[in-house]
């Protein structure tokens, strides 16, 4: 309707126009027209009066001037009257079927050709003319012209028809151009405003094409560039929503938008885990806890306008921290669900760490003490006891200062306070040192098997604290077959060590956790704290190298370390 009211409105602009353009026109045509036929009257009229005083200026008497005079009128359809000098007619009263009295401004222009002067008028539409001159010559002295030009009147009349014709046929030309021109146009704009609503739905696959270079073109180029900046924008966008809900999709916090309505507006991954798969955009919020109320926190965050958290325990061993921002405006209000369950059990196991590492120390210090005891008592006094029992303290002694270096080069790395030193490290020596600083059953011996002079590049301290760390676990581990220390080339640049045994094994449902902090796969029955592999796994990684192991219930465990071989210089 719009367009439909704009292609009448135009049509009727260009009409008025060219109604107002075509009546200026014939307004100064006419005028010139009526003035170029007046003044061609006229100068006719002026002419046939100067013609018929040259002929009567040339009669000899008054017959012969009557003759003359008569003649003249006729041929060229005049009424012609002559004066003599002293203003009195001569001629015939009645010239050409017009008395003399009838002649419009006839005295007039008797007047003036008696005193000297020339006399022209004429009426306003053309129609006749008045000349009053002197005769130089002959009978007469005046001479009165009157011409009747009815002709003129009827040619303007004509003029002016067909000036009106002009008129309407221009108005009707104006309004149709206009009406063609306006649909030109209104489909033009009817295609940009569909663009333009494609765009406000946000569709951006409608293009804007215009091939004239006019201002409506230029809108539509505008529009055009318009929707390719838009279009862009919002793949930008559309990219950067995907991106931060791939982001979202990889917290392990649950993260919900929620509307006023309780409707969930959006739900990262971690959402279905913590409140179940109810938990979807467009879903209404649900309520997964019996003892709390998801749909009422929500309720007080709105009312509240300010930040909430909870902190609740909706099952056994099982610990969640709800925090709730709250909307701006008509925003939804975002919630986010953490699941603090396993931060509960780290933080109650490192709280147990302190007695547990204490407990580890105490056994060498249990034999240093055990040992000094044993001395005290007499063994003293005996050299052969007294040998043993002070190479024995003094085996422990340097255990337990290595395991020290080691723990503190450990919390220094972990701390960034302090990396490493590598060395040349010999591994068969090692091997002995880590067998020599246990304590193996008689059932279950700590075998080696390494290549004479075979080196890695490491910290001695840590290397050989991991695997002690993991000989002891597989001792612990094994309660028949053998503990072994291996070594070998892998190839060039590297070394792996195996520290293989015979005993229970790991389920591979275990396998998964085992270089974790404080888990045990198979605690029954044996002492320990979880922490030989994950000591392993972090010295490996200080050293810059790999740990990884195969396990099968029932058979055994073989746990390989790879680390860069010291060859050349470096192992020299």
């Amino acid at each position: 309707m719009r367009v439909l009211g704009m292609r009448w409105w135009l049509a009727a602009a260009f009409a008025l126009v060219a109604a107002a353009s075509a009546l200026a026109v014939v307004q100064v045509l006419s005028s010139r027209s009526e003035h170029a036929f007046k003044r061609y009257a006229q100068d006719l009229a002026a002419g046939n009066a100067v013609s018929a005083a040259e002929v009567l200026k040339k009669s000899r008497t008054r017959g012969e001037l009557r003759r003359e005079t008569r003649a003249i009128a006729r041929e060229r359809g005049l009424s012609l009257y002559v004066f003599d000098n002293s203003g009195r007619l001569i001629s015939d009263p009645t010239s050409n079927g017009i008395p003399w009295a009838q002649v419009t401004r006839g005295r007039a222009a008797l007047a003036a050709a008696v005193a000297g002067g020339r006399f022209v008028s004429g009426s306003s539409d053309g129609d006749h003319f008045a000349i009053g001159l002197r005769l130089r010559g002959g009978l007469g002295g005046e001479l009165v012209s009157y011409s009747l030009r009815p002709e003129l009147r009827t040619q303007l009349g004509i003029v002016r028809n067909e000036f009106t014709a002009s008129v309407l046929w221009a108005i009707v030309i104006g309004a149709v151009i206009g009406l063609l021109i306006a649909t030109l146009i209104a489909r033009r704009l009817e295609r940009f405003a569909q663009t333009a609503k494609a765009i406000e739905s946000g569709d951006f696959s409608q293009s804007v094409s215009s091939r004239f270079p006019d201002e409506v073109g230029s809108l539509g180029r505008s529009i055009e560039a318009m929707r390719i900046r838009l279009s862009g924008l919002v793949q930008t966008l559309e990219e950067e929503r995907r991106q931060l809900e791939g982001l979202l999709d990889r917290l392990h916090d649950g993260v919900l938008l929620v509307n006023g309505e309780l409707r969930i507006e959006y739900a990262n991954d971690a959402v279905h885990r913590l409140l179940g798969d109810d938990a979807v955009a467009g879903a209404p919020l649900p309520e997964p806890w019996p003892d709390f109320s998801l749909a009422e926190f929500t309720r007080d965050l709105f009312r509240s306008r300010t930040p909430v958290q909870r902190r609740f325990s909706p099952a056994p061993n099982t610990t969640l921290a709800l925090s709730g921002i709250p909307p701006r405006g008509d925003d939804a209000a975002i919630l986010v669900v953490t699941d603090e369950s396993a931060r509960e059990r780290t933080e109650r196991a490192q709280r147990e760490f302190a007695t547990n590492a204490a407990h580890e120390l105490r056994t060498p210090l249990a034999a240093i003490v055990t040992s000094v005891e044993m001395l005290q008592t007499g063994a003293k006094e005996i050299p052969a006891d007294r040998d043993e029992f002070l190479g024995f303290i003094e085996q422990q002694a340097e255990r337990l200062t290595r395991v020290m270096q080691a723990l503190m080069v450990l919390a220094r790395a972990e701390a960034d306070q302090e990396s490493p030193r590598t060395e040349v490290v010999r591994l068969g020596p090692m091997f002995e040192q880590v067998r020599i600083s246990l304590t193996p059953r008689a059932t279950v011996p700590i075998e080696i098997e390494c290549a004479p002079g075979l080196a890695a590049w490491g910290h001695t301290d840590l290397l050989e604290q991991a695997v002690m760390s993991l000989a002891a676990n597989s001792l612990s581990h094994t309660t028949t077959g053998t503990v072994t220390l291996r070594a070998h080339r892998l190839d060039e640049a590297r070394v792996e060590i195996q520290v293989e045994d015979t005993g229970s094994g790991i389920s591979p449902a275990h396998r998964p956790h085992v270089f974790e902090r404080f888990y045990r796969a198979n605690s029954d029955g044996v002492s320990g704290f979880g922490l030989g592999l994950a000591i392993a796994r972090q010295v490996v990684s200080l050293m810059g190298g790999e740990i990884d192991l195969d396990s099968e219930p029932g058979v055994g465990t073989t746990v390989r370390i790879r680390l860069s071989a010291a060859i050349g210089e470096r192992a020299a």
